[in-house]
């Protein structure tokens, strides 16, 4: 007999082939196990694989409940009565744990080291966003239906262009944060256009987000909620990185640059375009950055001027080759104030 698990599952996954192979970025998928998988980008090299983590892992003592099963989440942790962020590093390692088939000897993705292939022959389908937003404002018209609408008003953005994802994305609302975790899914101007508007109301004393220890820059609080942006690109044509070639130059490189072209700092994954840039204290053309760390989507902008560490890498998709440096994770990049601008 079936339990709520199970009917709100058959509720809200759809199979897996409706994504006829084009994963992106954001989406929630359940595996066979019960794992809960979170997809990264859009860059899965691997003919029938994509790359990303697992979220949630099924744990008898578990402290989340998803639909009267106990479950533990991989990114973040209650300790002495307060959510801690875990950071990528202590993820990674986790998931070999939890997850006794990955071989944690296979060669991750060299654009994002922090996260894990998975074959999608292994779950049992996804949850589409803009279907769990409908399903959701069905299930919760006194929290989720306003907090869609007013979302939509307050970015004048169409609303058939949103979903949601986090535990929204199969039907849950965390009633400890109350974050309304809404994807965008617009082109290219209606995205900037949203995240711009989101950094400038960030900037009000009564909408700023401090959680984990820092200010979140593109999040803010909205007449009693969190919004919390999502952004994916709506035509595959202007996704970065999509069926691109990746090799290394250098494993382990050091990079100062000033930000030239923010356009995609939303995204994930984050990708920059500096100029004036020195790499192992020598200067050269302009150089891109790639970093799957999602914590600092929103962080780094125009005319900002960066130092991070990383790998060298060069990269052919259908914008022509070039020179990147992938970052893995957020402790790795960082702004340098005026006075350290070594040029």
């Amino acid at each position: 007999m079936a339990d709520k698990f199970d009917k709100m599952m058959e509720k809200f996954l759809k199979p897996v082939s409706d994504l006829q192979g084009r994963v992106k970025d954001s989406l929630y998928f359940l595996r066979e196990d019960g794992c809960f998988v979170f997809s990264h980008g859009y860059y899965h090299p691997t003919p029938g694989y994509f790359i990303g983590k697992i979220i949630y892992y099924p744990l008898a003592t578990g402290d989340s409940d998803i639909w009267g099963r106990r479950y533990q989440a991989m990114h973040k942790a209650w300790i002495d009565g307060e959510h801690v962020a875990i950071m990528n590093d202590v993820q990674i390692v986790k998931q070999y744990e939890v997850d006794p088939s990955l071989d944690p000897d296979k060669p991750r993705p060299l654009v994002a080291d922090y996260t894990l292939e998975f074959p999608l022959k292994d779950f049992v389908g996804y949850f589409d966003p803009a279907r769990s937003l409908e399903l959701c404002q069905e299930m919760h018209p006194e929290t989720v239906k306003p907090w869609a609408a007013q979302t939509a008003e307050l970015m004048e953005f169409p609303p058939d262009k949103m979903g949601v994802t986090g535990s929204l994305a199969y039907g849950k609302i965390e009633e400890e944060d109350m974050d309304f975790d809404v994807i965008f899914m617009g082109n290219l101007e209606e995205n900037l256009r949203v995240r711009n508007q989101l950094h400038r109301y960030s900037e009000e004393p009564a909408r700023k987000v401090f959680e984990f220890g820092r200010y979140w820059p593109i999040r803010i609080y909205h007449n009693g909620f969190l919004l919390c942006p999502f952004f994916v690109y709506e035509n595959w044509e202007d996704v970065p990185l999509a069926e691109a070639e990746v090799s290394v130059i250098e494993r382990d490189v050091t990079v100062i640059g000033t930000i030239v072209d923010d356009t995609h700092n939303a995204y994930l994954p984050i990708i920059l375009e500096l100029k004036d840039v020195i790499l192992n204290g020598k200067a050269r053309d302009n150089l891109r950055v790639i970093c799957y760390d999602g914590s600092i989507r929103g962080e780094y902008w125009e005319g900002e001027r960066i130092w991070l560490e990383g790998r060298l890498l060069r990269i052919a998709d259908r914008g022509g080759e070039y020179d990147a440096v992938a970052v893995d994770i957020s402790f790795n990049i960082s702004k340098k104030k005026p006075d350290q601008y070594p040029i």
